[in-house]
C-alpha cells in the first residue's frame, strides 16, 4: 500500500509531513494558453496534488513548474476588472490613512502586474516600485508611467531596490503570495526591504474561504501554497517578522489580509488572537477538514457534468463566461470540453484566439458571438460584476451556472433591484 504522505518536505517548515488529499490528476499549466497552430499537439501536464502538513498545518500542492516557464510571460492584466481596480483604490487610500503615510516615501509592489494598485497611489504623491517578472505587463505598467522592475522578487531584487531607493515605508503582495517558489528568499527580502516601522501587507486567497465555497478551482499549479493566518504567521515568524492585524476582504471569493513588520514596530490588535480561535474552530488546522472539502468537490463534479449533459441532451448552448486560471482547473478536473462548452468568451485581447489549456475550447471576444442559452460562470468570483454587465441577457431568458460555491442556475429571478432612479437604457 502506498504512502498517504506526498514526497516533499513542506515549503514552510520542510517536515516530510505533508499528506495527500485531493489528486486533481495530471492538467496543463492552466494559463499556457494554446494557440490554434499547435492545437493538434499534445501539451506537457504535470500532476495536480493538494496535501495538508500535520507539522504546520499549510495546505500545498507537490509539483512545482519552475517559476521562469510560469510567470516570464503573462495573460492575466489587473485592470481588466472593474472590480479589483476599486478594491486596490479602496486599499490603498485605507493603508495611506491607516498608516499615515506622507509624500516621498516608498511603496513596493511584489507582483505588481500592470502597475493597477500602484496608481491608485499617485494622489496622495507616494513614490512607488513595482516588481513584476512577466515582460509582457511589465511594459504595460512601465509605458503607463508606473516605474516596475521586471524580474522576480527575492532578496537580491530587495537589496537593489534598498541601495537605489532606501527602506519601503510599505511593501504590498497581492495575488502572488501564494505563487513564490522562492519562498524563504522572498521573505528575507521583505525583512531587509522594509523601514523599521514599515508594514508588510499581503493578501492572498484564504484558504477558509476556499473550504467553506468548495473552492477547489483555485488550486492550481501557479498556487503552491494556501494559506490560514496561523500557516502565514508560521512562515513570517521565521524569518523575523510580526503578523499585527488580519481581515478577509471580500476580492477574488474571500483574501486572507495580513499586516506584518519588525517584531513590535506595531501593537498586536485584537483581531490576531481572535482570527487564530475563528480558525481552529472551524478546525482549518486539521487533516479531517480537507478530506471533507475533497468529498465535496466530488459531488459538484457529479451535478456539475449531470447539469451539462442535460443541456446538451436538449441541444441548448453554453459558453464558459470568461477563460481564467481557475476555469482550465475546474474544466480538466471534471473532464469538461468542446462538447458540452462550445467556447469561452472573454475581453482581454490577450486571450482572444488561443485555446484553453486541456479542454481546448477556443476563447473568442465576447462581442463578437451571440449569447448562448446559458454561461458556465468560470470566473463567479466576480459575479454581482457580471450580473449587473448581463442584465439584458438575463432578463431576456438568458441562464447563468454558477458551480461555486454551490452548483445553481441563476436567471433574472436573480438579479438585484435597481436602484431607485436607475435608468432602464
Amino acid at each position: 500500500m502506498s504512502s498517504p504522505y506526498l514526497d516533499m518536505a513542506c515549503r514552510v517548515c520542510g517536515d516530510h509531513a505533508v499528506e495527500l488529499f485531493l489528486d486533481l490528476g495530471d492538467q496543463p499549466h492552466c494559463n499556457r494558453l494554446i494557440p490554434p497552430a499547435l492545437a493538434a499537439k499534445a501539451e506537457p501536464v504535470f500532476p495536480l496534488r493538494a496535501g495538508f502538513c500535520r507539522t504546520c498545518s499549510l495546505v500545498q500542492i507537490d509539483h512545482t513548474i519552475p517559476k521562469e516557464s510560469m510567470f516570464s510571460e503573462y495573460p492575466y492584466v489587473s485592470g481588466t476588472t472593474k472590480t479589483l481596480v476599486e478594491h486596490f483604490r479602496q486599499t490603498a487610500a485605507q493603508l495611506v490613512e491607516t498608516y499615515g503615510l506622507k509624500p516621498g516615501q516608498l511603496v513596493v509592489d511584489i507582483g505588481s502586474n500592470d502597475g493597477t494598485w500602484l496608481k491608485q497611489y499617485a494622489p496622495f504623491g507616494l513614490e512607488t516600485v513595482g516588481v513584476e517578472p512577466a515582460s509582457n505587463v511589465a511594459a504595460l505598467a512601465t509605458a503607463a508611467g508606473i516605474d516596475t522592475r521586471n524580474r522576480f522578487f527575492n532578496e537580491e531584487t530587495a537589496e537593489l531596490i534598498l541601495n537605489e531607493k532606501g527602506p519601503a515605508a510599505l511593501i504590498t503582495a497581492a495575488g502572488v503570495f501564494f505563487h513564490l517558489e522562492e519562498l524563504h528568499s522572498v521573505v528575507r527580502g521583505i525583512k531587509t526591504l522594509l523601514a523599521p516601522d514599515g508594514v508588510f501587507v499581503v493578501q492572498a486567497i484564504y484558504l477558509g474561504g476556499m473550504v467553506a465555497n468548495t473552492a477547489f478551482d483555485q488550486i492550481y499549479h501557479e498556487h503552491l501554497c494556501y494559506y490560514t493566518l496561523k500557516s502565514l504567521e508560521e512562515l513570517l515568524s521565521r524569518h523575523g517578522l510580526e503578523c499585527f492585524d488580519v481581515r478577509v476582504v471580500p476580492i477574488h471569493g474571500g483574501s486572507l489580509e495580513v499586516h506584518a513588520g519588525h517584531p513590535g514596530a506595531h501593537p498586536i490588535q485584537p483581531s490576531i488572537p481572535a482570527f487564530r480561535a475563528q480558525e481552529a474552530a472551524e478546525g482549518l488546522d486539521k487533516f479531517e477538514t480537507y478530506q471533507a472539502f475533497a468529498a465535496k468537490v466530488r459531488e459538484l463534479q457529479a451535478a456539475l457534468l449531470a447539469l451539462l449533459e442535460d443541456y446538451a441532451a436538449k441541444g441548448k448552448s453554453v459558453y464558459a463566461y470568461g477563460a481564467p486560471a481557475k476555469g482550465a482547473t475546474l474544466l480538466n478536473s471534471f473532464g469538461i470540453g468542446p462538447r458540452l462548452v462550445q467556447i469561452a468568451v472573454e475581453k482581454s485581447p490577450l486571450k482572444f484566439g488561443f485555446l484553453i489549456p486541456g479542454a481546448r475550447i477556443p476563447i473568442v471576444d465576447e462581442s463578437t458571438v451571440p449569447p448562448p442559452a446559458a454561461y458556465l460562470l468560470l470566473a463567479w468570483n466576480f459575479l454581482g460584476e457580471f450580473l449587473e454587465k448581463e442584465r439584458a441577457y438575463l432578463e431576456a431568458g438568458g441562464q447563468f451556472i454558477l458551480p461555486v460555491p454551490e452548483l445553481r442556475v441563476l436567471t433574472a429571478a436573480d438579479l438585484p433591484a435597481r436602484p431607485a432612479g436607475a435608468s432602464h437604457g
